[in-house]
């Protein structure tokens, strides 16, 4: 199929209908005007205003909607007094005639999770910001990156006003990106943000335009769309050394000293890239198509090559969301390198799955013997220390190193990993391990 065709047919399935935006208006408006009565009773300068892709008009389909909504308060506020604050609003919070359930989130700054209704289909995370200044003055009076939340917005709508086809091409590149495992800046995927994907397309023109560009791209890409520099060289000296390191330096329209793809690693920019080229070259609705974890192929797999499916559940005590996905998946970091070192890994896979839990999955294959490599033989007391633990041994490569047979299973390795890891286990925050 040619890519028109193909981005017609996807737009059908992501796009949502007026029926369904107006019932998420609707909803998102009763929020809203309940946060103002709050405010209004208690004296408070503030306003609220609704951010995301829900103000700029680039949500798409999903089974739940993550809506943003900012509390926008007058910067004579102090930042202890505004966490005061958002506890004045919440206490007790209710939406008139609706079920209202709300939970307090730890961040830079703390802000409200609220859900309204029985299901779970839409959520509204209220986050504090301060007003600030003139564009020309934002960089002197911001005191956190929300501050310019607002700002964002502004810009990105201003863009689609113009050109409303942009807002169509941003719901496609969403939703490849999040089917590529690639949206979200936060430290478990370190994908792309909705705002960084927004500003690229914007600058590409387009969603088969920004795949282009990302395929074809052999180095660095340095975008500066409002040209706030004079030349990359410039760009670089300027922009903070920890900010350059990401495959993409997006300057910021609101903010010429941020990169707005600074969260975007180059293993996933290089996943993506490979996933755009596909693409390119085979276009078909597929890629659009967010895939799990497949257990039954990977089981299939092990099958064929005699080998060892293994699944593992783990949980943690930390804070859903960012907080808690990022201490999942440096814990099954941990636990790849010490299986590792037992079985060939032949194929991995971890899923946050939300919430606390997480799973990774394993084709592995035994291996004959495990080699545990000792100091160089020229250190003698760490050479006869590790002759008395491994009675059986070599030199080899200047190094003295032991072979023994194993026939581990992976249910006796993690009785064995708990029992050595323990300390570290608590230490990360994971409260549960276990094969399924």
């Amino acid at each position: 199929m040619e890519i028109q065709s193909v981005l017609k047919e996807e737009l059908k399935k992501i796009k949502l209908s007026e029926e369904e935006l107006e019932e998420i208006r609707n909803l998102t408006e009763k929020l809203v005007e309940a946060i103002y009565c709050r405010i209004r009773k208690r004296g408070i300068d503030a306003e609220v205003f609704i951010g995301g892709s829900l103000a700029k008009g680039t949500i798409l389909r999903k089974e739940s909607y993550d809506i943003d909504l900012f509390a926008r308060f007058d910067k004579k506020y102090g930042e202890v007094e505004i966490g005061k604050l958002m506890r004045k609003i919440f206490f007790f919070f209710k939406v008139p005639g609706i079920r209202t359930r709300k939970k307090k989130i730890h961040g830079s700054r703390d802000y409200y999770k609220v859900i309204l209704g029985k299901g779970k289909k839409v959520y509204f995370e209220v986050v504090p910001t301060t007003r600030i200044g003139s564009e020309e003055d934002n960089r002197k009076e911001f005191r956190n990156i929300t501050d310019f939340s607002f700002s964002h917005v502004d810009y990105v709508k201003k863009k689609i006003e113009k050109n409303p086809r942009l807002a169509e091409q941003i719901i496609l590149a969403k939703a490849f990106c999040h089917a590529q495992k690639c949206y979200g800046a936060e430290s478990y995927i370190n994908g792309f943000s909705g705002y960084a994907i927004e500003l690229l397309v914007i600058n590409c023109r387009g969603f088969a335009n920004f795949l282009k560009a990302m395929a074809e791209a052999k180095e660095q890409i340095i975008i500066d769309a409002e040209k706030y520099y004079k030349n990359q060289r410039e760009i670089l000296q300027e922009i903070n050394e920890a900010k350059r390191k990401s495959p993409i330096i997006l300057i910021d329209p609101t903010m010429k000293e941020r990169n707005a793809a600074a969260a975007l690693s180059w293993e996933a920019f290089e996943k993506f890239k490979r996933a755009a080229s596909d693409f390119l070259k085979n276009p078909s609705t597929d890629f659009f198509e967010y895939k799990h974890a497949d257990a039954d192929k990977m089981k299939s797999i092990a099958a064929e090559l005699h080998g060892i499916f293994a699944l593992f559940k783990i949980k943690t005590k930390k804070q859903e969301g960012d907080i808690a996905g990022s201490k999942l998946l440096k814990f099954s970091k941990l636990l790849s390198k010490e299986i590792s070192k037992n079985f060939d890994i032949i194929e991995e896979e971890f899923e946050y799955l939300g919430g606390k839990w997480a799973e990774s999955y394993y084709v592995l294959k035994r291996r004959n013997e495990i080699i545990s490599e000792g100091p160089s033989i020229h250190y003698k007391p760490a050479v006869e220390n590790f002759k008395r633990m491994h009675p059986i041994w070599y030199i080899e490569d200047g190094k003295i190193k032991s072979a023994r047979a194993t026939d581990m299973t992976v249910k006796q390795f993690l009785k064995y990993f708990k029992k050595r890891n323990n300390k570290t286990i608590r230490l990360m925050g994971i409260t549960k391990v276990k094969l399924a």
